[in-house]
């Protein structure tokens, strides 16, 4: 009887040996360490395109930044531009292309006829559609809001969005 007796306290023992090493191996606890900002990317364009920052939907239904060149542009000016946000809401609006699509993005946004109008101040943007707000979900909204923030204001810009149905609050991408 002593020997399964004996042989339990030392597998207790060599257990309990065993987990104190593994324990106290030395590693410090640290702070949290800083590692800066967001990484950023630069976009490079021939002479002569205008640049455009569109949001679609993601395969996993994030609003996703995609960036879009066009060729030709308002002025004699051969530095990449932003587009206006008008040009870049109807781009926006006609919805994904090629290699986009094939990334699996896609858009929230009904298509339609009509004109839609952007103002655009320092930093407040105000857009008129042809359609009911109604109709847009949260994903469609966002779409909206960054594309145009980005197009007239940086990102930083406080977007209206006014439909058939009337205004909504404004709103920040």
């Amino acid at each position: 009887m002593k020997r399964p007796v004996l042989r339990a306290a030392r597998a207790t023992a060599v257990c309990a040996t065993a987990a104190a090493v593994l324990t106290g191996c030395g590693v410090q606890r640290t702070g949290v360490v800083e590692a800066g900002g967001p990484a950023t990317i630069a976009v490079s364009s021939s002479p002569g395109q205008r640049m455009l920052l569109l949001y679609f939907v993601s395969p996993r239904g994030r609003v996703t930044p995609v960036t879009r060149m066009l060729a030709g542009g308002d002025d004699a000016d051969p530095s990449p531009q932003p587009v206006s946000g008008a040009k870049a809401l109807a781009a926006l609006f006609d919805g994904p292309r090629g290699i986009e699509t094939a990334a699996g993005l896609h858009t929230e946004l009904p298509r339609f006829r009509g004109d839609l109008q952007v103002k655009a101040d320092t930093d407040t943007v105000t857009i008129h559609l042809p359609i009911a707000t109604a109709r847009l979900t949260t994903t469609a909204l966002r779409q909206i809001v960054c594309t145009a923030a980005y197009a007239e204001g940086g990102g930083s810009a406080t977007v209206t969005i006014w439909g058939e149905d009337g205004g909504l609050p404004p709103a920040r991408c």
